[in-house]
């Protein structure tokens, strides 16, 4: 279990920072200015000059947050928007509009969030995959709770506890395409419409190429897009780091695919299963083993 942990804490922040060189950019670009991305590069997208090879994104810091208000009882709401504030005000080179927007509604003690379907909530949720592995119900009830008060929106929402259910069964050793059926069943009182669209990831059972599913549900900023691909990747590759290798070369907003797909594949295939370098390339990897500790306690207390 501490493997599987470590797995999908490390695969979340490593997928989040292979994938920013990359964000925002066609895979035509990336193929141009990079050739094919296999390990940590010097961003020559956006964020060029201001983060650099290694460095996590705003999809780490807002899961940071999440971690640091999380407590076995479950999220700290005040704290988690607390925290959410201080980051803002650290001027992160970053931060999504509907976040940017919902943290300036957190400022004046407002938690009714933003009506968007940006990805937001989906990228930071996996924590409470983790923590809430083995009760489902508790696990829905905390991440409606922890995203409504950014992404107060019904496919935000469905796509964050998508991400989050997935996170849970890799953690216990589920990885099929009967997931997606369960997934649809627990996602759908929320929005029937994003849970239908999970469901057609089974048209692509016997594709080995996942460019033409990333062609299908695209893969930009918004949670009907990236979340589908970033669990389609999971069902449809065999280690970590093939499918790290698809979602970080796919172009649109790699960070958040290859964030999201690492929580679930690192939670299935463990800490082991991550190539040595990339562990050794990411950038203040100290904190990353105390988050994952922390977690890690908060399971087994």
């Amino acid at each position: 279990m501490k493997d599987k942990i470590f797995g999908s804490v490390f695969g979340a922040i490593i997928g989040d920072a292979l994938g920013m060189p990359t964000e925002n950019l066609t895979k035509e670009e990336i193929k141009k200015l990079y050739g094919f991305v296999d390990n940590y590069v010097e961003p020559k997208n956006y964020l060029s000059g201001k983060l650099s090879k290694g460095d996590w994104t705003d999809d780490t810091e807002q899961a940071i947050c999440l971690i640091k208000s999380l407590t076995k009882e479950g999220v700290d709401i005040k704290k988690f928007a607390n925290y959410l504030i201080e980051w803002k005000n650290k001027n992160p080179p970053d931060i999504g509009l509907t976040s940017l927007m919902a943290i300036e509604k957190l400022k004046n003690n407002d938690y009714s969030g933003i009506d968007s379907s940006s990805c937001g909530a989906a990228m930071r949720i996996y924590p409470l995959g983790i923590v809430f592995y083995n009760n489902l119900k508790k696990l829905k009830e905390e991440v409606i709770k922890a995203s409504k008060i950014t992404h107060n929106n019904k496919t935000a929402i469905a796509g964050a506890l998508s991400i989050a259910f997935f996170v849970s069964r890799a953690l216990n050793d589920k990885k099929d395409f009967i997931l997606l059926d369960e997934c649809y069943n627990y996602i759908k009182d929320i929005d029937e419409e994003f849970a239908k669209r999970l469901l057609e990831i089974k048209n692509f059972k016997n594709f080995n190429e996942l460019s033409h599913i990333y062609n299908y549900f695209g893969t930009g900023v918004k949670t009907e897009e990236v979340v589908p691909s970033a669990i389609a990747t999971y069902l449809l590759t065999n280690n970590f780091k093939e499918g790290m290798l698809k979602c970080i070369n796919a172009g649109g907003d790699t960070d958040s695919l290859a964030s999201m797909y690492g929580a679930i594949a690192g939670a299935y295939y463990g800490f082991k299963s991550i190539p040595k370098e990339w562990i050794n390339g990411l950038k203040n990897k100290e904190v990353v083993f105390k988050l994952a500790e922390r977690l890690y306690q908060l399971v087994t207390e």
